[in-house]
């Protein structure tokens, strides 16, 4: 079973779960679209970081975290 499989299975438990057990539905619907929300993601949850030749470091998503200066 690929990883979008697994995380499309793992929605449809939640949503299973928010019908069996009302008093907690809005919890499970919540778990349920965040394994939609991964099943979707292209890059797994992973997160990569670039550093450049200025000692920026720039996200995959393009941004651009603060540079803390030593000593500082």
């Amino acid at each position: 079973m690929d990883r979008r499989t697994a995380c499309l299975a793992q929605a449809d438990a939640c949503r299973a779960m928010a019908q069996a057990d009302p008093a907690n539905s809005d919890h499970w619907i919540e778990e349920s679209i965040k394994w939609l929300e991964r099943a979707i993601d292209t890059t797994g949850g992973l997160s990569m970081t670039f550093e450049t030749k200025d000692e920026q470091q720039i996200t995959t998503d393009g941004a651009v975290p603060p540079i803390v200066s030593p000593g500082t």
